[in-house]
């Protein structure tokens, strides 16, 4: 269908017409009957101006008409020849008329409990063709086809199906391997309920999990879990899980108790010295380390800090650190890594604040290295030497050292990989921004506070299309709520005996008829669309 006519004059030539015939008599067949219905809006013995009613006959055939109008687009895109009041309350909602929706909601609702909605013609059989049984596919074909979808997904959706493919998904050889990374249901569920999933999961393995990794939602009593029930261990990756101030060697007793562990990731997180010592002690076979992160200075961030606090407390300013005290102290970690690591191969430091130093103590302290990656550490100068000493390596990543040669080995997780922010999301965001801002600006008041609280009051804005800035036009003086036009000189609801009060509504055949005027010439309407209408 074609736009809706934004403007009364355009209307005369689309689903409605106001033209005078030449005797000066409208053409009443064009229009609804509204004259009734305004009666009971005034006192017995007010009066009614032709020009009124053949004004309001006018707007109410138009909106009819334009509502359907709307609806029919729908069914034409969805290719369906039946327009329901479903579809006419999803046109009223796109129009701008929100508010309206939840009391014709409810009268659809009573309407079809009391009077079943038929449709006009008798609908089509559809052929009825052979159905496949997915249930009864074999246990390894199912368990085929389960190992193309990742552990989130089996958990929530496939496991769920029906007996036999949740019989499936309890099979130990579906949960060797746990990945629940990178899903938006990581980021949207709570992160109590992403461990009782992931506890369901380590259950599943039966003791052969051999990987797990997980994202944000990790504790140490979580770790202990696993390390209790994860003999077959081989591969732990924690992307961001947040430090365990409550249990600080959780990590290092899981690697204790995994005898066939050979990578860890603890990344998006700053790590003590003694914690690449205990990894060491419990497992100095290790073959990965991925302790990566987003670079970033402390050294600037902490002089910031007593800079503002010397201000503040008039002290004296510190002595300044010596090199070495400096190059010892961001050297810790890759020092640590030299003298309890040395069966290393893969090793990503990203992010880092090691120096020339310490990457030369690790080169010596791990000689069987394959996998190096150095990039965004901020305090490393790379030179001549440095990429001499670095030659051997058969893949080496190096601040500023582009390209690099891929290794699929040395991909990593993003701490927020896999987050979807959904549309209202976004506008919540562009809300609390223009908050804060209202906030600065309102910060000089003497109370300290919002004034009129403009911000409160934000809400997302609707895109207007063409037609709802016509409808809005022509609708501008409509009622102020839903609650007034449910309890307005219109009764709506249907009587015990199923007949409709039909005395308080326009005539049915005259509404159906401004509708037929708004859809396709093939197109049909659902009776609970008209009686809605």
């Amino acid at each position: 269908m074609a736009d809706a006519p934004a403007t009364r004059a355009a209307a005369g030539g689309s689903h409605v017409s106001g033209i005078l015939t030449a005797g000066g008599v409208r053409e009443r067949e064009r229009f609804l009957p509204v004259a009734d219905i305004m009666r009971k809006a005034i006192p017995p013995n007010g009066k009614i101006g032709k020009d009124a009613k053949e004004a309001v006959q006018e707007l109410v055939s138009e909106f009819i008409a334009f509502i359907t109008s709307e609806a029919s687009d729908r069914c034409k895109r969805e290719k369906r020849e039946t327009m329901t009041g479903d579809d006419l309350l999803w046109a009223m909602a796109t129009l701008g008329f929100e508010n309206y929706i939840e009391p014709l909601k409810l009268y659809l609702h009573k309407y079809r409990q009391v009077l079943p909605c038929t449709m006009e013609v008798e609908p089509k059989t559809f052929p009825v063709f052979d159905v496949k049984d997915w249930s009864e596919l074999p246990l390894d074909a199912l368990s085929t086809i389960f190992m193309k979808l990742g552990t989130i997904e089996i958990l929530m959706g496939a496991g769920l199906v029906c007996r036999s493919w949740l019989v499936t998904a309890t099979s130990p050889e579906l949960w060797r391997f746990v990945d629940m990374t990178r899903h938006k249901v990581v980021f949207s569920k709570a992160e109590s309920v992403m461990r009782k999933m992931a506890k369901v999961a380590i259950d599943r393995s039966d003791g052969r999990m051999e990987s797990f990794w997980a994202q944000k939602f990790v504790s140490s009593e979580l770790l202990d879990y696993i390390a209790s029930r994860g003999n077959s261990l081989k591969s732990i990756r924690l992307i961001a899980p947040g430090y365990f101030w409550d249990d600080e060697d959780a990590v290092a007793r899981l690697a204790a108790k995994c005898p066939m562990l050979e990578e860890i990731e603890y990344s998006h997180q700053k790590h003590p010295g003694y914690f690449f010592k205990q990894i060491g002690a419990a497992r100095p076979e290790l073959k990965r380390l991925r302790i990566h992160m987003d670079w970033y200075d402390s050294d600037a961030i902490k002089h910031e800090m007593m800079m503002e606090q010397r201000q503040d407390d008039d002290e004296e300013e510190e002595e300044e650190e010596p090199y070495d005290a400096w190059e010892a102290r961001h050297n810790e970690e890759a020092f640590a890594i030299a003298e309890n690591l040395h069966e290393l191969r893969l090793l990503q430091m990203a992010g880092n604040s090691l120096t020339k130093k310490g990457v030369y103590a690790i080169l010596e302290g791990c000689p069987h290295l394959e996998c190096l990656d150095l990039t965004e550490c901020g305090h490393l100068k790379v030179d001549d030497e440095l990429l001499a000493r670095c030659a051997k390596i058969k893949h080496v990543w190096l601040p500023g050292h582009w390209p690099y040669v891929r290794c699929p080995d040395l991909c990593t997780i993003g701490e927020k990989e896999g987050e979807v922010i959904e549309l209202p999301d976004v506008y919540e965001i562009e809300a609390r921004m223009l908050r804060d801002r209202g906030a600065m600006e309102e910060g000089a008041m003497e109370d300290d506070g919002y004034g009129d609280n403009y911000w409160e009051d934000y809400t997302p804005p609707r895109p207007l299309t063409p037609r709802t800035c016509a409808t809005r036009e022509h609708m501008a003086d409509a009622p102020a709520s839903p609650a007034a036009a449910s309890e307005s000189h219109v009764g709506g609801s249907p009587t015990a005996d199923g007949v409709k009060e039909r005395d308080g509504f326009l005539p049915i055949a005259d509404i159906s008829r401004i509708m037929r005027k708004a859809i396709p010439p093939n197109g049909k309407i659902d009776k609970g669309a008209v009686e809605a209408v």
